[in-house]
């Protein structure tokens, strides 16, 4: 019987992938379609509420066109920057101004808030049938995913394409799992909405 692979072989395998393919705008107008399709983000957006984001990268599932239509749409959007080893928020709009990181990646120039938003859009290598999701390695998202209730807080969706939707990932204690994820081609709900 061969071994399980370690976090580290998955990841390896799914950077590659990515390395090798192209998002395009029209799986970039698909995914912004399928979130905005979500009635948690419809209503979040007609409440005016903060909905937490991410600035993709170029071999990430791409969320300019899904920032652009959830603040058209009425949402604030919030945008992670890095400080130290936790994600602050920073509210955004058109004008916000960016700098990159020590991993190039754009982050929001701004005053962070502590409020919490409605719900959760965030990046992922893969998302497991359970809802567990890999992300990059930093674990990032798994202390801010931490300190949420369990209740009240707002699904949490993960952007992926649709061939790292698998059926298990590495997991530790520490993982936390998203509610909903999301590729180009569909929306799968991993828990049900109360």
């Amino acid at each position: 019987m061969d071994a399980p692979a370690s976090k580290a072989d998955v990841r390896r395998s799914l950077r590659q992938q990515r390395r090798e393919r192209q998002a395009t705008e029209d799986e970039a107008r698909r995914i912004a379609e399928h979130v905005l399709d979500l009635e948690e983000v419809r209503s979040a957006c007609n409440e005016g509420a903060a909905i937490a984001c991410y600035a993709a990268r170029p071999d990430e599932p791409p969320t300019h066109e899904l920032i652009n239509s959830l603040r058209s749409a009425g949402a604030t959007v919030r945008l992670p920057r890095v400080e130290g080893d936790n994600l602050a928020w920073v509210e955004t709009n058109t004008d916000t101004a960016f700098a990159s990181n020590v991993w190039n990646i754009d982050e929001p120039i701004g005053d962070p808030t502590d409020e919490p938003p409605a719900l959760w859009i965030i990046p992922a290598l893969a998302v497991d049938a359970d809802g567990f999701r890999l992300g990059q390695g930093g674990g990032y998202y798994d202390r801010t995913l931490a300190d949420l209730p369990d209740d009240g807080r707002g699904p949490i969706i993960a952007l992926v394409f649709e061939h790292e939707a698998l059926p298990a990932v590495p997991r530790e204690d520490h993982d936390r799992r998203v509610d909903v994820v999301v590729t180009p081609e569909r929306v799968r709900w991993l828990s049900m909405p109360d």
